[in-house]
């Protein structure tokens, strides 16, 4: 026993010591921020209400000097034994010109703005410019990026080449594997200038001091070399000019340390350390056989444990809803032992079920529930609990049976606007049956956008998630991505949150400034106009669908030309024009000149008579639902606009019976609540 406790304590000291040594040899930054200019972005981090643009610009400092030390390296980032003391440095040299710690900890920077960007495996600059499809990226930015055409372009391209790379829907993935194509456009040498780039790609300026950053020469691979300088120095006189500014790291190359440690020290440590790291190992493998022995033998008696407090507080003390929490048995009865399969996706996979009570539903079974997909769980069965609307997919049940998680809906006979559009078989769809999607689609957006508490953004509007009933009614689904605005607030705020939606359909200003509004959910509203128009998927051919469309909107004939081959010669070219110049407003790259969906709701009810469509006939009616089915629909082939103008028609969402305050729900009850449902 002795000669092993000094066998140990050997070890212990022969490990202080490599490590010592390397610390010694790894321990300095090679990041380089002596060119940045903090100015602006001191100001920024100094606001609370302009916290977005100061995460911007710690994200372009950050991206730059990672690409500048690139250009001398090859690798799209600092090794693993430096990323904690970058981290570190990063934090004290921000500080030190006048961001915060506060500020870079609120931005992410570690977690979500990394020091090292590895992409889905590639983790230099010559794998990511070897990866497929990457020369289509560097074609289409190989242009000066100073003009808003060419910037919206090259970040396009972007998109659709992380679309084709990452496969995940993870916001910490799309944006080190952004970073890493901004790295590498930046050592390409050429049009490439790395400070016009940084603009474009984070949509801030006033970045760099020195004239000489403007671009990066070509790169060229070579071996890595950790210990080298990442940065060219600049000339005299732009040193001269510049203010004396302190460099992160001091290279590795000019700075030895030598400790010397006293030997009852060094025994000292290593001790409780060793003792320490036994402690640990040994919390942990008590914990994890904890959780498996509960797991596995333990059943779970009740369920709703998976739920976060405060949504089963609020469902006990709200009101009776309009759902039911069904058994796993009934689930797999009602789908034929999970057999009666009508649709896929990422979530988990959709059936149609036949209940006990002879009642049809679609039920969605969700897949590898995580943490994140058992946050959207909630957050969908919360939301759809309090919203009713017309045009809102209503949520009739759910299941919750271990690791299972199933949600119940209303039966959509037509399915998805995706499917008329584009699966081979599906009945075409008339121009004014696209037109009276398209403002049911609208309706919805307005009630979540202006008549919820808090206001609404959907977040991933798109033909997918826009189901169709037996009358071809359109109602928007899947709440999963939906993001509510701050309490008591009006209109939809500000959100500074994660990049989240389906590539073809995402806001480029969102996925720039990472900044979530309403005009995000216009622009994917634009977006599936274009594509009730054309017939075209968001992104075809390796082509994004308002890049595309945007030669056709020059001149009349041009328009025609956009036009679905499968409506022919039926539909009104005035209408068509109204149409396209909707589109042409909601999908503009600036979000502060898009239209609202109240302004969107006016422009159709402005071009359509209300007198001949039986709604005007229905103003006032608290029973609006009924309304639609009575006398609306006695004229479907004119088409409705239910919202807009107060001069012209009533909102379909204004009525005195807005179900989605919250006031109403959780202290006047809900009127609509039949008798014998399970109040949650």
């Amino acid at each position: 026993m002795p000669s092993t406790y000094v066998l140990v304590l050997f070890l212990a000291l022969a490990s202080l010591g490599s490590r010592n040594n390397l610390r010694v040899i790894a321990g300095d930054c090679p990041l380089d921020f002596s060119w940045s200019n903090f100015s602006l972005a001191s100001s920024a981090c100094s606001n609370e209400n302009e916290r977005g643009e100061c995460c911007r610009y710690i994200n372009a400092f950050v991206a730059i000097s990672i690409a500048r030390f690139a250009n001398s390296t090859g690798r799209l980032g600092v090794p693993t034994p430096l990323t904690e003391v970058c981290l570190s440095s990063i934090s004290e040299t921000f500080n030190s010109y006048g961001i915060p710690p506060s500020a870079a900890v609120s931005c992410g920077l570690g977690p979500k703005i990394q020091v090292s960007y590895q992409c889905h495996g590639r983790a230099t600059v010559l794998e990511m410019m070897q990866s497929p499809n990457f020369k289509d990226v560097i074609e289409t930015c190989n242009v000066p990026l100073s003009l808003d055409s060419s910037c919206k372009r090259c970040l396009n391209s972007g998109i659709v080449y992380l679309h084709h790379l990452v496969t995940v829907d993870d916001n910490v993935t799309l944006s080190v594997c952004r970073d890493a194509i901004f790295v590498t456009l930046a050592n390409q040498g050429g049009n490439f200038s790395a400070v016009d780039m940084a603009t474009c790609f984070f949509g801030v300026e006033g970045l760099s001091i020195l004239p000489a950053l403007s671009s990066f020469g070509s790169f060229t691979p070579t071996s890595p070399n950790f210990t080298s300088s990442p940065s060219s120095p600049s000339s005299p006189g732009s040193s001269a000019h510049a203010p004396r500014q302190q460099l992160i790291g001091i290279r590795a190359d000019k700075i030895r340390h030598t400790y010397h440690v006293g030997l009852v020290l060094g025994i000292g440590i290593g001790v409780i350390g060793l003792t320490i790291l036994l402690l640990l190992v040994l919390i942990l493998l008590i914990r994890k056989k904890s959780r498996e022995l509960k797991n596995t033998n333990v059943p779970m008696e009740n369920p709703w444990n998976a739920f976060p407090p405060t949504q089963v507080r609020r469902s006990q003390e709200g009101p009776s809803t309009m759902f039911r929490r069904f058994t796993y048995k009934e689930m797999k009865k009602a789908t034929e032992n999970f057999s009666t399969i009508i649709g896929k996706g990422g979530f988990g996979t959709v059936y149609k079920a036949q209940f006990a009570d002879g009642s049809i539903a679609a039920v969605k079974r969700m897949i590898k529930i995580s943490k994140k997909g058992e946050e959207e769980f909630c957050r969908e069965i919360e939301l759809l609990a309090r919203l009713h609307h017309r045009h809102l997919v209503t949520l009739k049940g759910f299941c919750v049976d271990r690791s299972e998680r199933f949600l119940v809906y209303e039966y959509m006979e037509n399915g998805s606007l995706n499917d008329h559009l584009h699966s081979p078989g599906k009945s075409r769809l008339s121009w004014r049956t696209r037109l009276q999607i398209a403002i049911d689609v609208a309706n919805a957006l307005e009630y979540l956008h202006f008549y919820c508490d808090p206001p609404l953004c959907h977040r991933d509007v798109k033909s997918s998630n826009i189901l169709l009933d037996e009358k071809f009614v359109a109602k928007l689904a899947d709440f999963g991505l939906a993001h509510a605005s701050k309490n008591d607030a009006i209109n939809f705020e500000p959100v500074n949150t994660d990049i989240r939606g389906t590539p073809g359909y995402m806001d480029p200003e969102y996925v720039v400034t990472q900044e979530l509004t309403e005009k995000s959910d216009i622009y994917s509203y634009g977006v599936l106009l274009l594509e009730l128009v054309t017939g075209r998927r968001a992104i075809q051919d390796n082509k994004n669908l308002v890049e595309w469309s945007q030669k056709f909107m020059a001149t009349d004939s041009g328009i025609l030309e956009l036009v679905d081959s499968t409506i022919g010669d039926s539909f009104d070219f005035e209408q068509l024009q109204m149409v396209v110049g909707i589109i042409q407003c909601c999908t503009h790259r600036e979000g502060r000149v898009r239209p609202s969906i109240k302004q969107v709701l006016r422009i159709f009810s402005e071009h359509f008579d209300p007198v001949h469509n039986g709604f005007s006939e229905n103003e006032g009616d608290d029973d609006y639902a009924g309304a639609r089915t009575s006398k609306a629909r006695m004229h479907r082939n004119e088409v409705i606009p239910y919202s807009g103008d107060a001069r012209c028609l009533q909102s379909s969402s204004s009525t005195s019976r807005s179900y989605c305050s919250r006031s109403v729900l959780l202290e006047s009850g809900s009127p609509q609540s039949p008798p014998g449902m399970l109040s949650l």
